[in-house]
């Protein structure tokens, strides 16, 4: 946050636009300078003054090396979470005008205002699905090497597959990156953004627009998501919670097994659903299995094995590692 900035933010705090955590957070700066006047009695040149002190003062305890917890580096502390928490205020700010100015005013946009999903088709063949509430500004025709939106709040992509001019998603701080696949977008109400993907792949990274010091981001195959955290710019990605097919179901995947090996049945789950198995234990494939897994649900289909084997499993980022005993 520069000085610009301070200056804006105090302003807010003036206007009584602030938040309550805000608010309070002001008020631990006004205290680091030990007056007693109340800031909202305060006079223009007393405001200007009690600014430059403030701003003098946090630049020179967060300048302040770190050392035991004691009570003034305890305040540093607190003033570099407030400037964190500004600095997020300020890119937000950033990103919502990025979605007002975008292509400049020649954008279409469409507001879901009803309280159902609705779906909009574009030219490309690309269908977007607003959730209630969301909205989406996009071109009347794709031109160039870009086919570039602008969301705002929750929408399902499927996007319409052309190798030569990649699908952009611009949501709050973070680029969705794709060529043809398809995709969840749902922005939380605190600062976190979540990707899903259907299928395809899918790059998701921060908008160096917004943020030029971005990190670079991550890659996302079917039934994987990332959840982006604004404030610390990270990524943590998982899997969905609910997995889905990524292959057509026929005769070979009839998930039907009679006394087959563990290593059998893992591989044809893997195959299925996209999805990395691993096992903590070698000894686990030597396992057999007998069982129709007919359920949908991924997730119900290995509480049925690991029922049989006497196995647990659990959800380490994008793989699912299993733990047991295993077969001799």
């Amino acid at each position: 946050m520069d000085r610009n900035e301070f200056h804006l933010f105090l302003k807010k705090y003036a206007e009584n636009k602030c938040t309550p955590e805000e608010m309070e957070l002001v008020d631990h700066w006004y205290e680091l300078i030990g007056d007693d006047t109340e800031l909202s009695s305060m006079q223009e040149e007393e405001w200007q003054e009690t600014e430059e002190r403030l701003w003098e003062k946090i630049r020179e305890d967060t300048r302040k090396p770190v050392r035991k917890m004691r009570p003034v580096y305890r305040w540093a502390a607190a003033v570099a979470a407030v400037l964190i928490g500004v600095a997020f205020f300020f890119t937000s700010r950033d990103a919502d005008q990025r979605y007002v100015n975008a292509g400049n005013g020649n954008y279409k946009e469409a507001i879901n205002k009803t309280a159902a999903s609705c779906t909009l088709k574009m030219e490309d063949g690309t269908a977007i699905t607003l959730f209630p509430g969301a909205s989406v500004k996009y071109p009347l025709h794709f031109t160039g090497t870009k086919r570039e939106v602008y969301l705002k709040g929750k929408a399902f992509f499927d996007v319409g597959k052309d190798a030569n001019r990649p699908f952009f998603v611009y949501s709050k701080k973070l680029v969705t990156h794709v060529l043809g696949t398809s995709f969840m977008i749902s922005p939380s109400l605190n600062d976190e953004v979540e990707v899903s993907v259907r299928s395809g792949r899918v790059e998701v990274y921060e908008d160096k627009i917004i943020k030029p010091d971005a990190s670079t981001g991550v890659i996302l195959t079917p039934n994987q998501k990332v959840i982006y955290r604004q404030s610390e710019s990270s990524f943590e990605t998982t899997l969905v919670e609910s997995p889905q097919p990524v292959i057509q179901k026929n005769d070979s995947t009839s998930m039907i097994f009679n006394d087959e090996s563990l290593r059998v049945v893992m591989e044809s789950l893997e195959n299925y659903y996209g999805v990395e198995i691993v096992v903590e234990n070698e000894h686990l494939y030597n396992c057999p299995f007998t069982g129709g897994l007919t359920q949908e649900d991924l997730y119900a289909k290995l509480d049925v094995i690991c029922q049989a084997v006497g196995a647990k499993y659990e959800i380490k980022g994008t793989k699912i590692l299993l733990r047991g005993k295993g077969c001799f």
